[in-house]
């Protein structure tokens, strides 16, 4: 845990440890350590450490390409990429061949238990309050709770059961995984116990909400296949009345409509290195007409055309898909199919409309986690599982496809659980395509493996976790690999 948890944690002892030494030999007080107890007494002390832990669960920038779209998409059925430096990185996840070693888990691992160290330093020190007036107390441990759970639920989701740690004090380096109950149950609680205390409404966007932390807790049911207490925590966010679908789907990622009602859960970015969302460097074609502010990466990220082909051809969605453009140079491009109908799997996703002040690679484009769209889907697909299709679970799917402006579908033309089932995964692909949700769907529906192996990949049963990061065992005796992983 060297490189990831282990200095994460030990670098708060550390500094301490280091405090104290140096008294012995010099007369002056040395005040560039950090000293939780000291430094969360204060309002200003809560909010820089609560500012750390976002900072860290919030990923932008090069983390957000890496963790969304080689962890999440290239290893799917719609999305690929190839050319530029980072092809040889995609290729890893597009043909099932990832090893421990591979440095991305590892930077994924890290950040997320800094977001976990921060949040217990605040937890830890939550008696220690000093002057925090009551209210602000209650509101920055309840942040605090979620950025946690919301940590850890990310760590499940990529790797399964791993150290759970819930102090920053003392915390040994030599950790075990905690079980899958005790994941489950840990990230539940902490999530349940988080919306609480949160408000409906904050003016920072970014900032947890009760129903941000609702939100991530839908999730979490609906990927373990906790059916009935998905749909009533989707439930409870639909009777917030907080959030509604946005009117048109084609601009809802612009820039200008960041703060649109339909945004739930969001990584806030602007147009600064490190803190932008760059997946429109990458999905530009070359000789694309850009303005001069921006820039085109040699790496590109494509879609395959038989999912571009899924959709309706009325369908709104596909204003965000590019199938063909005129380069600067005048010369036209197909790119979803050539003039025989061959698939070229080459058209692009323009769901983030580019930012006009974008800067080189980085856009201020809200990156989207959980959407209210997400929510109406995840009912609709848990109540499929309880009762088999249903006209709630209908009219909640067709909710989606009003706004798409395409046809309703009719209770009537799914006779089973299965058949609604299969519908679902292909709305929620033409729905969420790019946004870092494909992987964990195919899982959920137990179709990622076979999917793989269908499209000629090396998949085996174990693929659906990613292995612990290499750095992490050599650093722990404790720390057994998943399975399937040397």
């Amino acid at each position: 845990m060297k490189k990831g948890m282990l200095l994460a944690y030990l670098s708060i002892a550390a500094g301490i440890l280091l405090l104290s030494s140096c008294k012995k030999f010099l007369k002056e007080d040395i005040y560039t350590q950090y000293d939780p107890t000291a430094f969360t007494g204060t309002t200003d002390g809560f909010e820089k450490v609560l500012n750390g832990a976002y900072s860290q669960l919030q990923v932008t920038g090069n983390p957000n390409r890496n963790d969304v779209y080689c962890f999440s998409e290239f290893c799917a059925d719609e999305m690929w990429e190839t050319g530029g430096g980072f092809e040889a990185q995609a290729k890893d996840f597009i043909n099932f061949t990832w090893d421990a070693t591979n440095a991305m888990f590892a930077a994924s691992w890290g950040k997320s238990y800094q977001a976990v160290r921060d949040a217990n330093v605040i937890l830890d020190n939550k008696d220690n309050a000093g002057t925090v007036p009551a209210d602000k107390l209650k509101g920055y441990v309840a942040e605090a709770r979620f950025i946690r759970a919301a940590a850890y639920s990310y760590l499940y989701n990529f790797f399964g059961p791993v150290p759970l740690i819930t102090s920053a004090k003392n915390v040994n380096g030599l950790q075990a995984k905690a079980s899958d109950d005790e994941m489950k149950q840990f990230i539940i609680s902490e999530l349940i116990a988080a919306a609480q205390d949160l408000p409906v409404t904050t003016a920072l966007r970014g900032k947890a909400t009760k129903g941000v932390a609702l939100a991530v807790l839908c999730k979490f049911y609906l990927n373990k296949h906790m059916w009935t207490e998905s749909a009533a925590t989707a439930q409870q966010i639909i009777d917030l009345k907080t959030y509604r679908l946005f009117g048109d789907i084609s601009r809802l990622f612009a820039v200008e409509n960041e703060s649109n009602p339909e945004s739930i859960y969001i990584f806030p970015c602007i147009n600064q290195t490190g803190f932008g969302n760059l997946v429109m460097a990458h999905t530009f074609p070359p000789g694309y007409p850009i303005q001069t502010n921006w820039i085109i990466f040699g790496a590109q990220f494509k879609l395959f055309t038989k999912f571009v082909d899924s959709f309706d051809a009325a369908d709104k969605r596909l204003k965000m898909i590019l199938t063909h453009y005129t380069n600067t140079s005048g010369t036209y491009f197909e790119m979803s199919k050539d003039a025989t109908g061959k698939a070229l799997n080459n058209a692009r996703s323009f769901k983030f409309v580019p930012d006009p002040n974008g800067s080189s690679a980085d856009m201020g484009n809200d990156i989207p986690v959980i959407r209210y769209a997400d929510i109406l889907m995840s009912r609709a697909e848990a109540l499929n599982e309880l009762n088999g299709p249903t006209a709630e679970s209908v009219d909640l799917i067709n909710e989606i496809r009003e706004r798409a402006g395409v046809a309703k579908i009719l209770l009537a033309d799914y006779p089973s659980k299965i058949a609604l089932r299969n519908f679902i995964l292909e709305e929620r692909g033409r729905e969420f395509f790019a946004e870092g949700k494909r992987r964990e769907d195919l899982i959920r529906m137990n179709v990622f493996i076979s999917g793989a192996q269908a499209r000629g990949m090396a998949a085996k049963d174990y693929h659906v976790l990613y292995p612990i990061p290499q750095t992490e065992i050599d650093a722990d005796k404790n720390l057994v690999q998943n399975e399937g992983y040397k």
